[in-house]
């Protein structure tokens, strides 16, 4: 079965860990309209802590953990080609991407791996930043 039309879902999330359970919930329940994805559990799971790093980042950089920060998050599923897409939004702090080095995996750390697994994890990742408000777009194609 093909995606028939864009499906989008649209959530604003506090800037704290707990609520990301709703948005693991709200990916999986947009890839299953998509019957034919092949290693669902996998694509799934890889989309789910993809998303969760970058809010991870936002509580933990962009917003340093002030709990009146929001995340802004559009899940979009898209047939042609089949993909998922998320953007996330926030008015935290931001930072220069090519200034963060990718970590030594010959080094064990506790830290550290965030936007090494998520430039992995998906296909494409884009960050723009901009004074007052900082973008995330991530697309994965299923």
């Amino acid at each position: 079965m093909s995606l028939p039309r864009a499906e989008h879902m649209y959530l604003e999330l506090p800037a704290a860990y707990k609520y990301l359970k709703l948005l693991s919930g709200c990916i999986e329940e947009l890839l299953t309209s998509v019957a034919d994805i092949a290693d669902r559990d996998v694509v799934t799971y890889n989309i789910q802590l993809a998303a969760h790093e970058v809010c991870t980042n936002i509580v933990e950089h962009a917003y340093a953990g002030n709990p009146d920060g929001r995340i802004a998050v559009t899940l979009t599923l898209l047939p042609d080609p089949l993909q998922m897409t998320i953007d996330f939004r926030d008015t935290g702090s931001t930072f220069d991407l090519a200034c963060i080095p990718a970590p030594n995996l010959d080094e064990v750390r506790e830290r550290g791996y965030g936007l090494f697994l998520i430039h992995n994890l998906m296909d494409k990742v884009d960050y723009t930043p901009r004074i007052g408000s900082n973008h995330w777009h991530l697309v994965k194609y299923l």
